[in-house]
Order: structure tokens, then sequence, then C-alpha cells
């Protein structure tokens, strides 16, 4: 049985995560994402897969447009609504409620306020935490609390981040804009988002 990741090594991760793939997806998604963007971001996130003809002349426009629709929604003020629009809007073109695309073209576009929906993040909150959720509004819920209980470890950990680039291929931040940027809460709440891939990846043995 592994031994559950510590707070550190998932912080060094996101780090490492944001400054060589998502940092540029995160600018190409949230400005003006184009046809590529989204073929990029959906290829980053390994949920290109889930889109049933997505090679196919124009698909991926649809992602895009759904996407743009979404976002521009005034009426969904709430982010659990947006996401659940955005899977929606993906079920009526491809046949599946796709909800960890959703969340993640989302957080991509945004980052807070919202919480990436994943299979191994579902079975770390439901086998290691015993939490139960029937839709992504109760997701979400389960996932904050959670979070909250976590995040004061989590931002002793980011302190730590620093001492982490000599490890890395590349590094540009300055030790003071590491440490600011680790001080914001999607910087923290995606560090939790790696500690439960981690935990709810299979060789957990949880």
């Amino acid at each position: 049985m592994n031994s559950i990741p510590s707070y550190e090594f998932c912080a060094f991760g996101f780090l490492s995560q944001w400054l060589e793939s998502e940092f540029a997806l995160h600018a190409a998604i949230s400005s003006a994402p184009t046809e590529s963007a989204i073929r990029k971001a959906l290829a980053y996130f390994q949920v290109a897969r889930t889109f049933k003809g997505l090679d196919s002349p124009g698909k991926t426009a649809l992602i895009l447009q759904a996407l743009t629709d979404v976002r521009n929604d005034p009426t969904l003020t709430m982010p659990h609504e947006k996401v659940e629009a955005l899977a929606g809007q993906f079920q009526m073109c491809f046949h599946r409620f796709n909800l960890s695309a959703a969340s993640k073209l989302l957080w991509l576009s945004c980052k807070e306020p919202f919480i990436i929906y994943d299979t191994r993040a579902v079975k770390a909150l439901s086998r290691h935490f015993g939490r139960k959720f029937a839709d992504y509004k109760e997701y979400s819920v389960a996932w904050r609390e959670e979070f909250a209980r976590a995040q004061g470890s989590i931002r002793v950990a980011c302190e730590t981040l620093p001492k982490g680039r000599i490890f890395m291929r590349s590094c540009e931040p300055t030790d003071r804009e590491l440490l600011d940027m680790a001080k914001e809460t999607w910087f923290t709440e995606r560090v939790f988002d790696v500690f439960l891939w981690e935990v709810g990846a299979k060789n957990t043995g949880l």
C-alpha cells in the first residue's frame, strides 16, 4: 500500500503543471479561445477521447461555441449552473453529459470559482473522506468542505516551493513571486486537486 502524498509533494507537482502547461492554456482559453486552444486543452486534461467524432469537421467549433455561450450567459449566476449547462450542451452535441470536460474548460477560462470534476477526485472524496454526492453541485460542496479543512496545511506546504526550483528545468518566477502566487486561493485549490488525484489513483491501495 502506498502512503498518502504530502501536500508539499502536491504543491510542487501543481507548480510544475502550471508553469509547464496550464499557464499557457489558461492564457489561451481565458481570452479569445480558438479551436486549436480547445483541442490542446482537451488533450492536456485527457478528455478529448470522451468527445465522439471530435476529429470530424466542425466538432471542435461546437465545443468552442458552447463554452462561449455559457461563459456569456448572464442567467447562469452560480459556478455549478455554468458547469452543468455546459455539460448539457455537450450532451446535445456529443451524447454525453460531460461534467469533467465542462469543469476543466471553465476552470481554464476563469480559475476561481470553478471546481474541477474528475473521476479520481470523485473516488478520493468517496473512499478516503467518506463523502456522498449525487450531482456536481453536491460534489462541489463536499470538495469545498474538505478543502477548507486542508487549506491551512496546504498553505504551509506552499511556503516550501522556492526550495524546489533547483529540481525544475525552468522556473522564471522569483522566490517572492512564487510565494505570492502560492497564496492565491486558485493555486491552493489546485494543490488539493493534485492531492485528490493522487489519492484517487488505482495504485494508492485505498
